[in-house]
């Protein structure tokens, strides 16, 4: 209820000022008096609300007074006067607003004049508008489910916000149950985002939209990323995952596995990297080693990636430790094959290690066990900047020496260790940021066979280290496009020292690494976004090498343990410079129950070296230079056929560069091009129930153009090596998988597979160095109250081995060498073991909690076979076991 006003007879005010205004005369040409016209009336621009009389309110009376208003040529009015009066209560009120209107002033011929009218101030009492009727509402539920496998995201953020017309005017949000359901009610109809955010930190977006009065029921799936920054504890829900194309997509190969979940697993020691070891796809390793071998392929064909930065290994030297924090790891994806096209230079498989978001606050941990010692801690310097850093120390020879026999590291190198890593978060803006990282990690491994003829002492000293520094950017723009921009520096060294008796072998490389990763990922339309990059690597290496042409031994070379290596003695001191620049592009393609993501790489490859002969006198070296460039096409697809059944299928081309110390123009061939493998995999997926899986994976494996040592007993001049290798590799691994439930987890994984080698040109094949034609693994965990319980049960085949059917003696040097039967037809007895963990927590008040473990390796004592020796004549035959029982012991104390 206000007063309100308006002209009501401004032209009549106007005429009846008009004989005032004929008085004021002027003369045209002739002389005679001209009547001036009125060329524009009075506007009102500043109007006045007055108060309504309080008791006329009351009483709910409404009236009209009517004003004579008078304005000056400057638009301020200035005389107000009651022409029809409706009481003085609304008289006087009428009177005070109009003395402050203000007007644009009449115009006479065009001129500013004063003008008169008649103005008529309402006072009215507003009848309340009666309420629009409700709206119609809806609801909106559904599920969350990991895009990889339809398993149910408990605990995940289900976030709605718009309304009718994509107003942003309602906000609610839900939080799935332990089925990943989710119903939110009552909301209007129109449009909203929905933003879901998984445990582990992920956040999906998408869109919808809501009918009148009707129920919409969906389906999310989301693929896990690294967490939330918060502290780790026994809920979290980080994925340590292992998938078999990159995260981004629905995945060919995909295993996940809490984090948590992956400390707690048996035989690990709380290390999560380690828990890679037992799923499907990896052949056992040797003891003391840190290979990966992926389906077939070389240790040194499998990548390692940090953040999308290169490292030279994922484990120490050993295989006991990763070379990161576990505190500092998000997530792991192991890609036995077939992965996409943002990666490149390995034909083998890959494992990608994403680091941690840094927790705000103040958080950390130490802890020690039988191997070693760490630490991590992080701190919120500001709102926008956070730091963290970790270390390991290991101390296991001096528990050997103090525990052991002193000669237990004949046979067993006792691993020296030690790695840190250093992290700052910056945040820039909303959804933009910066990580800096800094990783280092060093190994030591020393073995010595001894033997009471100083000329058959055999001595082996391992030394490698790495340390990389790079800048992460990441930016999400507001339609969802993100941009991730990786420069990285860093250095890798390595030395090998053999000596058997007086015969010494050494190999030292030292590497400087540069590069860049670069990634753009846009949304096209509803059902396809498109990821371009760049992923550009260059390796500048000095090699050093001497000693005999056939150590150390590479793949294929017939040897056994032990054997004393030949006369043949060499030297040489090479460099290198190999440059790969791959730009590449992939798309994602949902074509409703089906997702295709076609992809292709193209990789520039410029390989430089000093020496492209040996050297010749006084004839200075001539290096060499050369350009290779390949195209590599890459596809997968996933046909939902139901929600708890899929079939997927991958195809892929790769390409590896040579190694650098292969590339010596004595010990190796200078002009070496590159390896190739194309993949093939074909699986299905299969949710028996919500928490149980089934995953059957079958693959194919072609390589080509393999590097390997000449045939020929005198090699041609730098061909020492060629690229006369083939291989192949086939099987169909299975992994069945209980997720957490009522405090049990675990899975049973088998691989049935065949690896092979030969000649080209040749038509028969022998067994791959590291083939293993079984291997299973049975993981299980059980956690009770504050307790948890675990163990891990392996088996695998042996490695092959070429058999010793008879010894030559050589009087020149005094020793015997072997006779060997056929290549690689003989295996190393196969390994099995057994090891269980038991853990307790504590709870020590003001977030303060204690952990103490019992890692129990090898509890049968099984001797397990690692390596066949023979005697120095050769007659007799050994085996070389691995470790005995072990009690790895050890707690950490969390804040």
């Amino acid at each position: 209820m206000r007063g309100c006003g308006h002209i009501a007879i401004v032209c009549a005010a106007l005429l009846a000022s008009a004989p005032a205004l004929a008085q004021q005369r002027g003369s045209d040409v002739g002389g005679q008096p001209t009547k001036r016209q009125l060329t524009k009336m009075p506007r009102l621009v500043k109007f006045v609300e007055t108060e309504y009389p309080a008791a006329m309110k009351a009483a709910g009376v409404s009236a009209s007074v009517v004003l004579t208003i008078e304005i000056g040529a400057t638009g301020k009015v200035t005389n107000v006067a009651v022409a029809e009066s409706a009481g003085a209560d609304f008289d006087a009120a009428a009177l005070a607003a109009a003395s402050g209107f203000e007007f644009e002033p009449a115009e006479v011929d065009d001129k500013p004049a004063p003008a008169k009218i008649t103005y008529r101030y309402d006072f009215v009492i507003e009848a309340a508008e009666p309420p629009p009727p409700p709206p119609e509402l809806s609801s909106l539920e559904g599920e969350v489910r990991a895009a990889s496998n339809g398993a149910p995201i408990a605990g995940a953020k289900v976030n709605v916000s718009g309304g009718p017309g994509g107003v942003v005017s309602i906000a609610r949000s839900a939080t799935t149950d332990d089925a990943g359901r989710f119903s939110l009610s009552n909301l209007p109809a129109g449009s909203y985002e929905v933003v879901v955010e998984a445990p582990d930190g992920t956040t999906t977006r998408f869109s919808e939209t809501v009918t009148p009065g009707k129920k919409t029921r969906l389906r999310y799936d989301v693929v896990p990323r690294p967490p939330p920054p918060r502290q780790p504890a026994p809920d979290d829900v980080e994925e340590v995952s292992v998938r078999g194309t990159p995260r981004a997509r629905r995945e060919v190969v995909d295993y996940a596995v809490r984090a948590e979940q992956a400390k707690k697993v048996a035989g690990t020691q709380g290390d999560v990297l380690k828990v890679v070891q037992n799923l499907p796809g990896i052949s056992r390793p040797p003891v003391a080693s840190g290979q990966i071998v992926v389906w077939g392929s070389a240790p040194k064909d499998t990548r390692v990636y940090v953040d999308g930065v290169d490292l030279p290994a994922l484990y120490h030297g050993s295989g006991l430790r990763g070379t990161i924090n576990s505190d500092l790891v998000a997530s792991i994806d192991l890609v036995p094959g077939a992965f996409g096209a943002e990666y490149g230079r390995g034909l083998g498989g890959l494992v990608r290690v994403e680091t941690r978001a840094l927790p705000r606050g103040t958080h950390g941990y130490v802890g020690a066990d039988t191997l070693d010692g760490s630490a991590f801690a992080s701190t919120e310097i500001t709102d926008k900047i956070r730091i963290g850093s970790a270390f390991r120390y290991s101390w296991l020879d001096r528990v050997l020496a103090a525990t052991s026999a002193p000669d237990v590291g004949d046979f067993f190198p006792i691993p020296r260790y030690r790695d840190a890593q250093l992290k700052a978060t910056f945040d820039l803006r909303k959804r933009e940021s910066v990580d800096t990282v800094f990783l280092v990690s060093s190994d030591q491994l020393d073995r010595t066979v001894p033997s009471p003829d100083p000329a058959k002492r055999r001595v082996e000293a391992t030394r490698s280290g790495f340390w990389r520094a790079y800048a992460r950017y990441t930016s999400v723009a507001d339609n969802g496009d993100t941009t991730i921009v990786t420069p990285f520096v860093g250095h890798d060294t390595s030395s090998l020292v053999q000596r058997f008796g007086a015969t010494p072998t050494r190999l030292d490389v030292e590497s400087e690494r540069y590069g860049i990763r670069a990634s753009l990922r846009s949304k096209i339309g509803s059902h396809v976004s498109l990821v371009t990059g760049m992923d550009a690597l260059g390796t500048a290496s000095s090699v050093s090498r001497e000693g005999s042409l056939t150590l150390p031994p590479r793949e294929g070379d017939i040897a056994v343990f032990g054997q004393p290596p030949g006369d043949e003695y060499a030297v040489d001191r090479w460099k290198t410079h190999i440059l790969d620049v791959g730009p590449h592009a992939y798309a994602d393609v949902r074509i409703g129950p089906v997702t295709l993501t076609p992809g292709v790489r193209f990789d520039a490859f410029v390989m430089e070296g000093s020496k492209k002969l040996p050297p010749a006198g006084n004839v200075p070296p001539i290096g060499f230079s050369r350009m290779e460039t390949a195209i590599a096409p890459r596809a997968s697809a996933r046909w939902d056929v139901t929600g708890r059944f899929a079939l997927t299928t991958a195809y892929g081309n790769y390409h590896q560069p040579p190694e650098p110390e292969d590339l010596s123009a004595v010990f190796g061939t200078p002009d070496l091009g590159l390896s190739r493998s194309t993949h093939v995999t074909a699986g299905e997926s299969l949710r028996i129930t919500d928490s149980l899986t089934f995953d059957v994976v079958a693959f194919d494996k072609r390589m080509k153009d393999l590097v390997v040592r000449s045939r020929l007993t005198n090699p041609l001049r730098a061909r020492s090596l060629t690229q006369n290798g083939e291989g192949r590799s086939y099987g169909v691994q299975f992994l069945l998988r209980q997720e957490m439930w009522k405090g049990f987890f675990g899975w049973a994984s088998y691989a049935i597979s065949k690896s092979e080698r030969r000649f080209e040109g040749d038509e028969s094949w022998r067994p791959f160095d590291f083939d293993q034609p079984h291997v299973f693994s049975l993981v299980l965990s059980q956690e009770i109250g504050r307790w948890g319980v675990g163990a891990r049960f392996r088996y695998a085949s042996g490695n092959p081995r070429t058999p010793v059917v008879g010894s030559a003696y050589d009087a020149r040097s005094d020793r015997f060498d072997p006779v060997f039967g056929a290549h690689n037809t003989t295996r190393i007895p196969s390994f099995w073991q057994l090891d269980l963990r038991v853990d307790r927590t504590f709870e020590l008040g003001r977030g303060v909690r204690a952990l103490v473990f019992a890692d129990l390796q090898n509890v049968t004592n099984r001797e397990n076979a690692e390596e066949i020796a023979y005697s120095p004549d050769f007659r007799r035959r050994g085996i070389i076991t691995g470790l005995p029982f072990i009690a790895v012991i050890g707690g950490r104390l969390e804040l």
